[in-house]
């Protein structure tokens, strides 16, 4: 597997207003940009990532130039929005041999290594990453056959249609034959080209752990909540906190200043925060060099880079993002 395409066009509308600012990409969680996430996830055996990126490109391409990486990364800019199908039609020129392909805007514990195998073994055009949910509606459901050929994709059924708790998780093990059954003129994977392979070239892989889609403010914080439980978070030497009663996990990063405040459980403070006296952050994401003032409560809420929230603020669900003047 030597290329790696990560799928990061979109505008990253259900995080509005935080990706007026930030593309969706390098909305950092946990602190560590959402692509870089995903790159830390590649097996060994990747030489090339390619990041089809659309929106605020210009921004991807100074993140990396800033942050090189292991192997190189190449980002390819789409000057109108192609769908799953039309990126990787975009790319076919570089796509010759087995790639994978994730979606931009999800965390996961999917095995690549093992999915690969698992591909070769079965002689697959292309494999499907497959997660069970409760409610598949919004997602594309699989029927599977011989335990994991897939016969039937049906893109966001109905409840009366859906015949499968198998959804598509976004992320693809493919052949360059895949080009075969493409064309110019399809824009989605999931609705056009999938359908046309459930003849045995099309196989589900499924796995266990965890996955998320990290596109709107309830799934950041989800995954926020997910990954403090797992990576232990602390507080940075250089961060000052003056009479804070903290409620673990918290992650505090260096530059913030916090005076009084009742910090956690599931709170991230980013870079050169200041948060006045009196405050309460609770499942809540403050990004660095934001201001927050005095008595003010934060809970299930995004604090966007820069902003700044008056004295006694109450945000409950909310992504607040009015910068300074």
């Amino acid at each position: 597997m030597a290329k790696a395409v990560i799928l990061a066009g979109g505008f990253g509308t259900r995080l509005r207003p935080l990706t007026n600012f930030i593309p969706k990409p390098l909305v950092p969680i946990s602190g560590t940009p959402l692509v870089q996430r995903i790159i830390s996830t590649l097996p060994p055996g990747v030489d090339e990532i390619i990041v089809a990126a659309g929106y605020r490109s210009h921004d991807i391409e100074a993140y990396f130039r800033e942050n090189p990486q292991d192997v190189p990364v190449r980002i390819v800019t789409e000057h109108k929005p192609l769908g799953t199908a039309g990126a990787l039609w975009n790319l076919r020129e570089r796509l010759d041999s087995t790639f994978v392909v994730l979606n931009g805007d999800v965390i996961n514990s999917i095995p690549l290594a093992e999915m690969e195998r698992f591909h070769r073994e079965k002689g697959a055009v292309a494999t499907i990453s497959l997660w069970e949910v409760e409610d598949p509606t919004a997602f594309g459901i699989v029927r599977l056959s011989d335990g994991s050929s897939i016969t039937e994709f049906r893109e966001k059924p109905t409840r009366e249609e859906a015949f499968s708790n198998l959804i598509n998780a976004g992320t693809y093990i493919m052949e360059p034959s895949i080009f075969d059954h493409m064309s110019h003129e399809n824009f989605s994977l999931e609705r056009e080209v999938f359908p046309g392979l459930t003849d045995g070239r099309l196989h589900g892989f499924s796995f266990s752990g965890y996955w998320i889609d990290c596109g709107s403010r309830e799934m950041f914080l989800k995954a926020q909540r997910l990954l403090m439980s797992m990576e232990i978070p602390g507080i940075e030497k250089n961060a000052r906190m003056d009479g804070c009663l903290l409620n673990r996990p918290v992650a505090v990063e260096s530059g913030a200043r916090l005076m009084g405040v009742r910090l956690g459980p599931n709170a991230y403070v980013g870079s050169g925060v200041h948060i006045g006296e009196g405050s309460v952050v609770e499942n809540s994401a403050i990004l660095s060099e934001a201001a927050v003032g005095r008595n003010c409560r934060i809970t299930n809420s995004i604090i966007c880079p820069g902003a700044v929230v008056l004295d006694s603020t109450v945000s409950d669900s909310q992504i607040l993002g009015e910068p300074s003047a």
